[in-house]
């Protein structure tokens, strides 16, 4: 298969155009099996969630917090999309907005705050290891290494004394 987004130039929209090349057995094979409109719906979720940059899981809280200032989109409608209690915790949701909705447990609200003052400690004691001062250990080379590198060097000099003067570099 061959797929070719574009749109129009003289279009003040850029609106998205859509030209699909595909093999005639492919196509065949698509529609017969029944395959083509699960793979639309799966294929149309997938640019959503990627047009609304969420398909990271790390980022997900970050477009809730975004979300949350938006009028009519309140906690309910975010866990019906799909978005994790987690999320919309670090999001600054409270927990009574998601207390008491469809599928929200205590449990789940107690594991949501572990998750998450777990991952506030690991930051914090990445920050405190880097605040130390912490350093790369210096390397040292080995004699070994040092040797190998003496020799290289002049087997280097001597090859490049031997060099004819019309062969050397100019200025």
């Amino acid at each position: 298969d061959l797929m070719i987004n574009f749109y129009l130039a003289s279009d003040p929209n850029r609106h998205v155009c859509e030209v699909q090349v595909v093999l005639e057995k492919m196509l065949v094979a698509r529609k017969g099996l029944g395959g083509h409109h699960g793979y639309d719906q799966s294929r149309n979720a997938l640019e959503i969630l990627e047009k609304q940059d969420v398909l990271d899981p790390a980022k997900r809280w970050e477009h809730a917090a975004y979300l949350r200032d938006v009028p009519c989109v309140d906690a309910p409608e975010l866990l019906h999309l799909g978005y994790e209690v987690k999320d919309l915790l670090k999001a600054g949701y409270e927990e009574i907005e998601l207390r008491d909705q469809e599928g929200v447990t205590e449990d789940e609200l107690v594991r949501a705050r572990e998750a998450i003052a777990l991952e506030s400690r690991r930051k914090n004691s990445r920050r405190k290891s880097t605040r130390k001062g912490n350093k790369l250990p210096l390397l040292v080379p080995s004699s070994n290494a040092l040797q190998a590198l003496a020799r290289s060097s002049s087997t280097l000099a001597r090859s490049s004394s031997k060099v004819a003067p019309d062969h050397q570099a100019r200025d």
